[in-house]
Parts: C-alpha cells; structure tokens; sequence
C-alpha cells in the first residue's frame, strides 16, 4: 500500500522539527553530533536568508513546508501545509500559525493563486522555496528568511519512537483513496496512536469541516484543527522525554527528511534557549483569520487582511513601548 508523499496534513510534521529543538534538548554533544550535518545545502537556501543576522534579543520567523507531491503521480508539488513559527528569543516564548494551503494570495511577480502553488516549479519559473517565502512575506507584511522543510515519512518515526502519542480521536473517522492506497480508519475515543495511527488523524480532511473552516467565535475547525490538536499533544510528550538515546533516534529519523536554511551552530542555540519552556504557558497556536469560500468554481479559503494585519502586529511583533 503506497503511502509516501501524499496529499495530507503534515501541520503536525513540520512542527516536529521545532518542538525537539526548542523543548527537549539539552546536551551541546547530542545536539552537535544530530545536527553537524544540517546545513544550507542550495543555492536558494542561501539567497532567501541573505544578510539576515541573527538577533538573540529579538523575534525570528520560520516557515515550516511541506509538500503534497507523490510517487507514480504526475500532478506536481504543491506546499500542502504551511506553519509560521514565530521565536521569541528574549522572553522564550513560541508561536505558530497554520496557513491553509488553499489560502488565496498574491504571488510577487504573478497575479493571485493559492499559496500551495507556488512552491511548485512547473507552474510557476522561479516556483519554489523561495517564492513560498517571498509570497509569505506579503502577506504577512514581515520578514521570513529561516526554513524547514520535512517530508512526512518522519512523523511516523518520530511518533513511535516515543511510544506513541495519547489522544481523544473525537469522531470515528474513513476514508479510501484507491489512486494511491491511502486508508484511514479510526474509531471514536481516547487512544494510544502509534505512528500510522498519527499520521492518519492529522491527515482527515473528508468530513464537512473539510481542511478549515472557523465560527463566528474564531473557533478553528477541520483537519487544521486536529492538527493543532495534536501538536499539543505531541509537545506535551516530546517536552517529558528526557531520556538522550530516545531523544537522538528521533531526532536522527526526523533528520533524514529535512532541509533548511538554518545551520547546526544556530540549532544548538535554539535548542539551549528554548530548552526549559512550559509548553502549556509558551507555546500558542495562532488561528489563520479567513474563510472558506467559492471563486470561479474554486475552492479558496480568502484571508481577511485586517485581522491578520492586527494578528501579526499582536502574537508577532515586539510590542511597541
């Protein structure tokens, strides 16, 4: 049954890589001989961080990437899921904001389209990483220059080799794509979810909240809100495993998968900064202002620009004095 690169949420995924770093370390020889080999590893990875320096009393932003393309499938690559990650370096505090795939945005240099898109390079010339950034970065009116970008084929590990993850599965949940062999099956209530399990919760979608949908209360609900559902989970067992062997198998399996920008002596930094957080206190998820809405026979979801302007200004901005 083929599962590698499907179209999925991986929220939850890219999450992964900040929460080890910034929770659970706390070994300079650990972190130095996981991370010695993580470095920029393209020409791109260089240029979208150009002249960026490091303030370690000030706020930095990363975006994590995920793509949705798939083995024997000739539909191309779409960012399936993107998450801001926003580090408060001073007061060691963390947040994140999902930005649905299907978000409706303008591309610099092109007109509008869905974000998920312009990661993909046969649809757009200078597709990629760097448009995914450049395009964030509009519209969220801020600087992105640090990326992570992991395959899902790491959740899976991850989730086992800490034992799996205890969870309340709120409804029973099926799905069945038969052009690749996906199964998602999950009956009601609370559970031990090992990583299939994992990787088939945070990937539900066919239901009639679909991928995102909000209330008038600004409640999140959909797949992105199992997704944040289950990171706090997931952080909540990350930040109690202490134990250094557990800690370097599932950074190594998470590793395999990952490319970045960021270098292995700014991942040690980060790690020691961020060590002792609490993460019911310092880690908020931040709910993505729009919703879900037709334009010309497509499904998009339209961000409401306002809000997200004041979101950003409030959750990621140093507040003005």
């Amino acid at each position: 049954m083929k599962k590698e690169k499907t179209q999925a949420g991986i929220l939850a995924i890219r999450i992964i890589i900040g929460i080890i770093i910034l929770v659970t370390l706390g070994s300079g020889y650990y972190i130095f001989r996981l991370f010695a080999h993580v470095n920029p590893k393209n020409e791109q990875a260089m240029k979208i961080r150009q002249n960026f320096k490091f303030d370690w009393n000030d706020r930095i932003n990363i975006l994590l990437i995920g793509g949705d393309g798939r083995k024997n499938i000739n539909i191309g690559t779409r960012s399936d899921t993107l998450i801001l990650v926003n580090l408060d370096l001073k007061n060691k505090n963390i947040r994140y904001m999902s930005i649905p795939r299907d978000t409706w945005v303008e591309v610099p240099g092109h007109s509008f389209t869905k974000i998920n898109a312009t990661i993909n390079e046969a649809y757009y010339n200078d597709g990629g990483v760097g448009l995914t950034v450049k395009t964030v970065e509009k519209l969220i009116k801020m600087d992105v220059k640090l990326y992570i970008s992991i395959n899902f084929e790491a959740f899976k590990k991850v989730v086992d080799t800490v034992g799996g993850i205890e969870l309340n599965v709120e409804k029973d949940m099926y799905y069945y794509d038969p052009t690749d062999g996906t199964i998602i099956n999950l009956k009601k209530g609370m559970q031990t979810l090992d990583g299939d399990k994992a990787l088939q919760y945070v990937r539900f979608r066919n239901d009639e909240q679909g991928d995102f949908a909000v209330d008038s209360e600004g409640h999140l609900y959909g797949r992105v809100a199992r997704q944040v559902h289950f990171v706090r989970a997931l952080a909540r067992r990350l930040s109690k495993t202490r134990n250094l062997l557990t800690i370097s198998q599932a950074i190594n399996s998470a590793l395999q998968y990952t490319d970045t920008n960021l270098d292995f002596s700014e991942l040690i930094k980060l790690a020691y900064q961020f060590r002792d957080i609490d993460v019911e206190v310092n880690l908020k998820a931040v709910t993505f202002p729009g919703y879900p809405t037709m334009l010309d026979g497509i499904s998009i979801v339209q961000p409401e620009q306002e809000k997200l302007d004041a979101l950003v200004q409030t959750e990621f901005r140093e507040p003005q004095t």
